[in-house]
């Protein structure tokens, strides 16, 4: 069974799960499956990895911000 390209999109997540789950049951894979799903596992690691990375620059970019703006208005404090 095939859907044509709009069907599959108009397709919500649990209904192509559905789909998956029902042709998985009839469907040989082959090694390549299961690397690519390791392959997909280590993508998201590293996906949240970068967004923790990205959050922490992010806050040290607002303390220097903070810590320029205090150094600013000290030295034309005694100016």
């Amino acid at each position: 069974m095939s859907l044509k390209l709009k069907e599959l999109r108009k397709l919500n997540d649990e209904q192509l799960i559905e789909i998956y789950d029902e042709s998985a049951k009839h469907t040989s894979v082959g090694l390549n499956y299961y690397t690519e799903e390791l392959n997909r596992r280590s993508n998201e690691k590293t996906n949240n990895i970068m967004i923790r990375c990205t959050i922490w620059i992010t806050i040290m970019t607002v303390v220097m911000l903070i810590a320029t703006i205090a150094n600013l208005v000290i030295t034309i404090k005694y100016l």
